[in-house]
């Protein structure tokens, strides 16, 4: 009897580690998608309200993402193409336990669109 214990709890241990340290890696991609997508909406409130259609002022909605990406201590890439505005996001946070490395550094994406109504195709409910 000792002597599986003295083989699966070691064993066991290793496979709890993975599992907190696999969850820290998941929550840190989770932060930093939640970090895109916040700059994302930040550039959607950049509205061109001085033509007849609503559209992007992409100065100010630069500006914005720019602004909500340094309000949290980051730095993106922000693409503008027409109504979309995409995100991408560097973020690094120290890991668990530090099985797979002492940080992990993942990569958040986030994309929002600008809809007005319901009757664009891909923005009704």
């Amino acid at each position: 009897m000792s002597v599986l214990v003295a083989v699966l709890l070691p064993c066991l241990l290793l496979l709890l580690a993975l599992v907190v340290d696999g969850a820290a890696h998941l929550r840190a991609l989770a932060r930093a998608d939640a970090i895109a997508a916040e700059a994302a909406r930040a550039a959607l409130t950049a509205l061109n309200t001085r033509t007849p259609h609503l559209t992007l002022d992409p100065t100010t909605a630069r500006r914005a993402a720019h602004a909500a990406l340094a309000a949290t201590g980051h730095r993106g890439e922000i693409t503008l193409d027409g109504r979309t505005v995409r995100i991408t996001v560097a973020h690094t946070e120290p890991a668990a336990l530090g099985l797979f490395g002492p940080t992990f550094h993942v990569t958040g994406r986030a994309e929002a669109q600008l809809g007005v109504g319901t009757t664009e195709p891909g923005l009704t409910p």
